[in-house]
């Protein structure tokens, strides 16, 4: 029973998700004009269905709940591939009549909804949090005996963090990350002390190790600061912020070596997170829906043949060439994209289930 549930979450967490993402398609593409031929909740065979007299647009809620699709009339059916190509030869209402800059907004658009709704519930997080934490140094615990001391490296309690590692924070999370990330190694901390701007060089500070990767980890607590609409606004932006610089920093990681394919989830895994989220209570998962959310927005911006980021990188040598690029070329590209992806995603779900399988 417990694994049902689970499963139901993990498909309902996903489902929102990429709803919210094809959402954003569709809006965009009425905002200019451009026909949707099927507006579809879930995947699979048809359950119902609705034929809008205005716009035309078939309302379908299919059969499987993992998601939707947006069907865009693209006008390729014209007789010929010169024909296709051509602008002038489409209707007026096809996504390839429309301006480069007008199809930009509309591919990216399903990235960017991701994005607001993660901003949405990291705002709904942050307004439901007791106490807000800043970025101001309360005390430091000595790492070994586990008493708190007032210095550190050079660091001193009452000491504002306004960059670790090289990169700014604004709050208590962005200050943890930066550590967690960059403080494998000394670092520099720069920080506010009586209102002069101090760099304090090569501090050092504990770490821990995972799956074969280091990682710096804080030794200091923060004093909380005070809960109104300018730090609601302040902890909500930077919250969100930080959860993108996270997933970038993932995907970079995953691109250059770092991490290796045990670092990567797919959905089983990220169903397995789901479901210890659930025990953990309701923040939770919403916690781990916003990095998801998050997630999805900036992976399909990644220029991949297939994501939307690889059809964002055709209609920029558009815009730049001044010509669509040949749609053998277009078409030729992205099914190799694709199947990489689908190697991948089959790769990742072998992983997750030996993974599970092992530690039971």
């Amino acid at each position: 029973m417990e694994g049902i549930k689970v499963f139901l979450l993990t498909v309902l967490v996903f489902g929102v998700l990429i709803f919210v993402h094809e959402l954003g398609h569709f809006i965009a593409c009425r905002i200019f004009g451009v026909r949707v031929n099927e507006f579809a909740v879930g995947m699979g065979p048809k359950l119902l269905s609705r034929v809008s007299k205005k716009s035309g647009t078939v309302y379908s809620l299919r059969l499987l709940p993992i998601g939707g699709f947006n069907s865009i009339e693209d006008g390729n059916d014209a007789e010929s591939e010169e024909q296709s190509d051509e602008k002038k030869e489409l209707p007026e209402y096809a996504f390839g009549a429309k301006p480069v800059w007008q199809r930009i907004i509309i591919i990216v658009s399903g990235a960017l909804m991701n994005i607001l709704l993660g901003l949405i519930i990291m705002t709904a997080l942050v307004i439901g949090t007791e106490k807000y934490a800043s970025n101001t140094i309360a005390y430091f615990v000595d790492p070994v005996t586990g008493v708190e001391v007032e210095s550190f490296c050079g660091m001193q309690s009452g000491d504002k963090v306004v960059k670790a590692g090289g990169r700014s924070v604004h709050t208590a999370d962005e200050l943890a990350y930066s550590i967690f990330a960059k403080g494998a190694e000394p670092i520099d901390v720069v920080v506010k002390r009586n209102g002069e701007r101090l760099v304090i060089e090569d501090v050092s500070f504990p770490t821990e190790e995972k799956d074969g990767i280091i990682y710096g980890i804080i030794n200091f607590k923060v004093y909380a600061e005070e809960k109104n609409f300018v730090n609601t606004v302040k902890q909500s932006f930077y919250g969100s912020t930080n959860v993108v610089t996270q997933v970038y920093d993932s995907l970079f990681g995953m691109i250059t070596g770092k991490y290796g394919i045990k670092h990567v989830s797919g959905p089983i895994g990220v169903g397995e997170v789901i479901g210890e989220a659930a025990k953990a209570g309701f923040d939770s998962i919403l916690s781990i829906s916003v990095l998801l959310s998050m997630n999805l927005g900036v992976f399909n911006l990644i220029p991949i043949p297939g994501l939307d980021g690889g059809k964002l990188v055709f209609l920029i040598i558009e815009a730049i060439a001044r010509r669509p690029v040949p749609k053998k070329i277009e078409e030729n590209v992205t099914v190799i994209g694709i199947t990489l992806l689908m190697a991948l995603v089959i790769a990742v779900a072998f992983k997750d289930v030996f993974a599970i399988i092992l530690r039971r």
